[in-house]
Parts: structure tokens; C-alpha cells; sequence
């Protein structure tokens, strides 16, 4: 009799487990309905202006950078040159004396 309810309560569970797991959905699908949300919103209009906006702005900014690079190296490269004058200069008034 013992064996017999030990059997039943075995067979209960297990029908309980396999069961509860017949209702969850499988890794692949779940994965197919990500990439397609995923592919939806990339495509969405809204959000190509809004990565437009972003990428025109983030150019501008390069752009203003690029100015400020440029005009600091001419003023590097003009200081540098005055100062390497001045070294010649140096020189070539001690080695005249």
C-alpha cells in the first residue's frame, strides 16, 4: 500500500512538473520577437530624425573642434617660431663674438 502511494505521488509530481513547463515559452521565439522589436525601432521615422538630429549635431561639435584644434596649432606653431628665432639669434651672437 505504501509503494503504491509513493508510485502515485511520483506519477502526480511529475505530470505537476511537465506540465507547468508546457506552458513556457522557448528561448528561440522570444529571441525572433526581440530582433524583430529590435528591427521595428531602428526603422521606426521617429527615431531616424532623432539619430539624424544626434549624428548633425555631434558633426557640428566636430567641426567647432576642429576650428579650435586648427587655430591653437597655428598660435603653438607661431610661438614655436619666434622662440627658435630667438635661440638662432643666440647663437649666432655668441659665436660671432
Amino acid at each position: 500500500m505504501r509503494n503504491n502511494i509513493l508510485i502515485i505521488g511520483g506519477a502526480v509530481f511529475l505530470a505537476y512538473v511537465l506540465g507547468s513547463r508546457a506552458n513556457r515559452p522557448t528561448s528561440a521565439p522570444r529571441a525572433e520577437t526581440l530582433r524583430h522589436q529590435a528591427e521595428r525601432l531602428w526603422n521606426d521615422p521617429k527615431a531616424r530624425k532623432e539619430r539624424e538630429k544626434h549624428r548633425a549635431a555631434r558633426r557640428k561639435e566636430a567641426e567647432k573642434l576642429a576650428k579650435k584644434l586648427k587655430k591653437s596649432a597655428r598660435s603653438t606653431a607661431k610661438t614655436t617660431a619666434k622662440k627658435a628665432e630667438k635661440t638662432i639669434k643666440k647663437t649666432v651672437d655668441r659665436l660671432g663674438r
